[in-house]
This record gives structure tokens, sequence and C-alpha cells, in this order.
């Protein structure tokens, strides 16, 4: 495939870029255990955006399968909008084990450095807002993300959700195909403290699109 694009993301930085269908967009963590928000909006009407929660439990199913809200999303699923449409497809990801990307969580933002006693200092919400500014959108408008490498599981015996240092390794990708023209915003992931979400260490990304 061509290279359409090839930029770098640094450390605690943002980006909005336009994907069009059936083009391919790659995230690679270029030195491992960094997590990029990324939120997706239908670049013909940005109202339509990302849903994660459809896109855990709206799904085309196989014949005869029984009806299961994913957990997790891997290879071969599909984001879906908050009118259930497809978006982007997964298409490739290499780090093991597979599909440990945060779909239940919002984003880091100013009120939560700032309620840690850890502020002023921008979060993820505020890179995206600021990528995606450009296009007439709004901090209200950011939808709930796909946080791409973050280790976020349940704890049901204790009741809480845990976030654990990212499994990917330098050079590690995930590869989205198009399914609509999207503008999607990306933020490579600001938090050094109060969690291991970036191993305590923010590095920075390649973001690739090829046609």
């Amino acid at each position: 495939m061509r290279t359409v694009l090839e930029q770098v993301i640094p450390p605690k930085q943002g980006l909005a870029v336009t994907v069009r269908a059936g083009q391919h967009l790659r995230v690679t963590d270029l030195e491992g255990q960094q997590v990029v928000d990324m939120a997706v909006f239908n670049a013909a009407n940005p109202r339509e955006k990302l849903s994660t929660s459809y896109s855990r439990t709206r799904y085309v199913p196989k014949p005869g399968a029984e009806y299961v809200p994913r957990d997790k999303l891997t290879e071969g699923d599909t984001l879906m909008s908050t009118i259930c449409r497809p978006m982007l497809t997964i298409v490739k990801e290499t780090p093991e084990p597979k599909g440990v990307h945060d779909t239940h969580n919002r984003m880091c933002n100013r009120f939560l450095y700032e309620s840690y006693g850890l502020g002023p200092r921008d979060g993820c919400h505020e890179n995206i807002a600021h990528a995606v500014a450009p296009y007439g959108l709004l901090p209200e408008d950011i939808p709930d993300t796909m946080d791409l490498f973050m280790n976020y599981h349940h704890d049901c015996a204790r009741g809480r959700w845990v976030i654990g240092e990212p499994v990917s390794k330098p050079g590690d990708y995930i590869e989205f195909r198009a399914e609509m023209d999207c503008l999607v915003g990306l933020s490579n992931c600001p938090l050094d403290v109060l969690a291991p979400c970036n191993a305590y260490h923010c590095t920075p990304v390649k973001v690739e699109i090829f046609e």
C-alpha cells in the first residue's frame, strides 16, 4: 500500500487526521508501553461519532451465534458510531496478548489532575480538543475514546477497575481500515502520574495512513 501520511506525535501532544473510506490507519508504539487515546467522527457529519459501548455490544453476528456483549475489541472487530454504523475495523494488531485496549474508561483531563493537586496540565481530552478545533468541534463534542494499548481491566473480587502497564513493546502497532470517511483525533497520553498507564514515562508514537 502507498503511504499517504507519516507523522510522529511527540510525548503528551495531540493530532487530528482525516482517513478516507478504504484507507488504513496505523498507530505504532515506537518505544513501548505508550497509550494513545482515539476519538473518531464521521468526517461528513461530526455529530455522528464513536460509541465505545456500541462497539462492544453491536456487531454483525455469525449465523446461529449467540449474542455476546464483549469486554474487549481485537482483530476483526469494528468500531461503531452513535447510530450503529461501522466506522473503523481493526485489521491487525501486534501486541501480545491481543485486545489489550480500553473501551470503558473516559480519557484523562485537567479536572483529574487538578483534583489530585497536579494541575494545571492538559490531559487527553484537552489534547484531542485542541487537535480537532480547526474542524469546528468543541471540547463538549469529544466522545468517549478507544484508548489504544491501555491495560485497563476489572477486578471483580475488589469491585474496581485496575490500570496496569501496557503490554505493547517497541514497534508494536494497531491498524484500522476506514469504513467511512473519518476525522480521527489522537492524544499521545500525557499521564505519567497517579497510575502506570504509560509505565510512568511518556514516549513518542507514529501515525501512518495507507491506501
